[in-house]
């Protein structure tokens, strides 16, 4: 366990002592940070954790549904015999506000009192200062990390140079191995400035989603609209592909008691440091497409956008809109006609295969076709031109990206 972790192991193996009882804390996003020797009940999932450092993203999923992700109070978990997970007691760890875990007695027969749960209250904000301590005796090192972050990721060339050479050089982090850098947001509109509150949450989240990598292994900054975190890939503590679903697990719960979709996008693989402002921006076009585009999912990597690459980069020039075939903005303006967009949509997606398309719509075979024909004659093309189908679907996906397709409207308003 890292020596930064030593108080937090000395606050446990002291409070199970008092309590002679098994205890374990969790980071924000349930990955284990610290447990006692086993005294008392224990449970699988229990052992699952100790032996593989995180919880089981099913047994996360129970646990973040019972709302411990904004409690400020114990909160009793519900059983599941069937997955091998007895009920618990869990306090979450705070500090100035922040929250920076959880603490977990394993109580099958209800035996704590309230005086026990006194007790770990009391360890569990013993714990959260620690940690904003902790946080606090590294702030130099993060400030001079994050300086040299910025130097990686700016416009002028020497400066770039001039940080992989210092990042390298102070070995802060891993060297002779492929680089990435993962995009990520709460997601509402492209481009926007998120709330203070938001950065402040995505910062702490991608704090202690680095500590769950191994050391020198990553770096990480909040700019006004989106997060970055660049990764060493060694090969040894998972792919690319790996870190980028983890990390969109621990963003997910760290967010979880907000409306808000975390999107996240992430670069191909990249040989040199020096190449991390390159990684960058193909993770923030990424970061678009998994915004804006839910059929893709997130998180989206740069390697499998395919013809998104192309409308990406499109999406961020100044005149990106005119870009859009000009009979849609026609289309989209008839709002009580929204069905045909979506009837547009499905047909294009699906192949023009009207089978599919009519299936996917619940639509009778001749309603499709009625509409397909009001659709040809409102934007003036034809759709059995492969010229005008390219354009309208390609122009569908950029509207979707420029935030002004109708299904996003709709989304916005709800």
């Amino acid at each position: 366990m890292p020596a930064r972790d030593d108080e937090v192991q000395a606050l446990v193996e002291q409070l199970s002592a008092q309590l002679d009882r098994s205890v374990l804390v969790d980071d924000a996003s349930l990955r284990l940070l610290a447990y006692s020797p086993t005294l008392g009940s224990e449970d699988e999932v229990r052992r699952t954790a100790i032996l593989t450092r995180e919880t089981p993203r099913v047994i996360r999923d129970l646990h973040f549904s019972q709302g411990i992700a904004n409690a400020t109070h114990p909160v009793r978990t519900a059983p599941r015999p069937d997955i091998g997970l007895e009920s618990r007691v869990c306090v979450p760890i705070r500090c100035q506000g922040a929250l920076f875990g959880y603490l977990w007695l394993i109580d099958a027969d209800q035996s704590l009192t309230a005086s026990d749960c006194d007790a770990a209250e009391r360890t569990a904000a013993e714990i959260g200062t620690a940690m904003y301590r902790r946080d606090e005796l590294e702030r130099p090192q993060r400030e001079h990390e994050l300086k040299l972050l910025e130097g990686l990721l700016g416009t002028d060339a020497t400066e770039r140079e001039h940080a992989a050479h210092e990042l390298a050089t102070q070995e802060l982090l891993l060297t002779g191995t492929g680089i990435a850098v993962l995009a990520m947001r709460p997601w509402r509109d492209a481009d926007t400035e998120l709330p203070a509150s938001e950065r402040a949450r995505l910062g702490l989240a991608l704090d202690q989603f680095r500590r769950a990598l191994p050391r020198r292994q990553s770096l990480s900054v909040v700019h006004g609209d989106h997060g970055v975190m660049l990764v060493a890939l060694d090969g040894r503590h998972g792919t690319l592909d790996e870190i980028a679903a983890r990390a969109q697990d621990a963003l997910d719960q760290a967010f979880a008691d907000t409306p808000v979709r975390i999107a996240l996008g992430y670069s191909g693989q990249h040989e040199h440091l020096r190449d991390a402002y390159r990684a960058h921006e193909h993770a923030r076009l990424s970061l678009r497409v998994a915004g804006a585009l839910p059929e893709h999912g997130t998180p989206a990597g740069w390697e499998g956008l395919g013809a998104y690459r192309l409308l990406a980069r499109a999406a961020e020039t100044s005149h990106a809109r005119e870009l859009i075939h000009p009979g849609l903005p026609k289309l989209f303006a008839l709002q009580s006609k929204e069905s045909l967009v979506q009837t547009l949509e499905a047909y294009l997606d699906n192949g023009c295969d009207t089978k599919l398309t009519a299936e996917a719509l619940f639509l009778h075979r001749a309603s499709l076709y009625y509409r397909l024909q009001r659709i040809e004659a409102i934007t003036d093309s034809s759709l059995k031109s492969g010229a005008d189908r390219l354009a309208l679907h390609s122009g569908l996906k950029l509207a979707r990206l420029v935030g002004t397709h109708p299904a996003l409207r709709r989304t916005n308003t709800d």
